[in-house]
């Protein structure tokens, strides 16, 4: 897991040369085909990754983006009308049997269908459209960390094709600024020593970086079998708040924008309830006003913030589950490839 996760910079670089040419040319097709919806299907990491493509989707290109339910199609048996729609299946293996099934319903009804995936021979290359493939190589350790990245840079890469009004999103700086997130490793395995008896916690993010809570928040359960929610800073005042108390773990994504206002008066209220939070920032006031801070480079803006700074919590996980005893490659009752309908 350590060794994929040090791969992101070359990984996303790669990425970048071998696909650019090929989502700009797909951007031209898809805007030309006048769609009003895009669909994205997936499952665990994949759906993570997911969700952070419908936020950077729907603020860059101003089309409805929906999140798909397999059930719907798999189990339930329904058919979409989707002839006005683009379907983007995302899968690490391209092989999760339910993902795969949405997709080529979605196309009988009209749809024209991509694929993300990092395996070019997978059935999902093989029911598509269009193909998207990351260029990490095979990852191997069961816990998804340069494939979830690599998925977050083509929505990056599809979003900056689509969008229209001269948005640019300077997605090529994204590989140096995870070599530099990468520099935080010291640092973080220091910092897990205080959490190794940690049983239950809460991740938190909004936005942009609501998809890196989720994340997080899996890596944590999946790889170190701590019990760990996650919600949006917005959500954590409506209910949640109540199962604070005193030295409770808070773990909190506050990249610069405009979430980060609220999110501080979250800490602010953490604070008073003596909670034990860590957050992940460049933002001197927000570093401040929490137990303890992972700080990132200032000039990582809030649209770039989000692969950068999901790199210092792999490596929390990665670190703790060491820390623990675990076997983060190997974690039990899990496979890599799971199949579900």
């Amino acid at each position: 897991m350590l060794e994929e996760i040090a791969q992101q910079p070359s990984a996303l670089a790669k990425t970048i040369a071998e696909e650019r040419g090929k989502v700009a040319r797909l951007g031209s097709f898809i805007k030309a085909r006048n769609i009003d919806l895009i669909m994205l299907v997936a499952r665990g990491s994949s759906d993570n990754a997911a969700l952070f493509g419908r936020y950077l989707l729907e603020i860059t290109t101003g089309i409805p983006v929906a999140l798909a339910a397999p059930s719907i199609n798999t189990l339930y048996g329904a058919r979409l009308n989707l002839g006005r729609a683009l379907v983007v299946g995302v899968s690490q293996s391209g092989e999760g049997e339910d993902i795969n099934r949405v997709l080529e319903s979605a196309r009988e009804g009209g749809a024209y269908t991509v694929g993300i995936t990092n395996e070019p021979a997978s059935s999902m290359v093989g029911i598509v459209d269009e193909t998207l493939l990351m260029h990490g190589g095979r990852e191997r350790s069961v816990a998804a960390t340069k494939t979830y990245t690599g998925q977050m840079l083509h929505f990056y890469m599809l979003a900056d094709a689509l969008a229209g009004g001269g948005v640019k999103l300077d997605y090529e700086a994204i590989p140096d600024y995870v070599a530099h997130a990468l520099e935080l490793q010291p640092l973080i395995e220091q910092l897990v020593e205080r959490y190794v008896f940690m049983e239950n916690c809460v991740v938190v993010g909004r936005g942009l970086v609501y998809a890196n809570a989720f994340e997080m928040a899996l890596k944590l359960m999946e790889t170190c079998y701590v019990v760990a929610e996650r919600f949006s800073s917005a959500d954590f005042f409506h209910g949640p708040l109540a199962l604070v108390e005193r030295h409770f773990p808070i773990f909190v994504f506050a990249p610069p924008g405009v979430t980060l206002a609220g999110v501080k008066e979250l800490f602010g209220r953490l604070r008073e309830l003596r909670a034990d939070t860590l957050v992940f920032t460049s933002d001197d006031e927000a570093a401040g006003l929490c137990t303890r801070a992972v700080r990132l480079p200032g000039e990582i803006g809030e649209m770039l913030a989000p692969i950068p700074y999901i790199v210092p919590a792999q490596l929390f996980a990665a670190l703790l589950a060491d820390a623990k005893g675990l076997d983060p490659d190997a974690p039990r009752s899990l496979a890599k490839v799971t199949r579900t309908v």
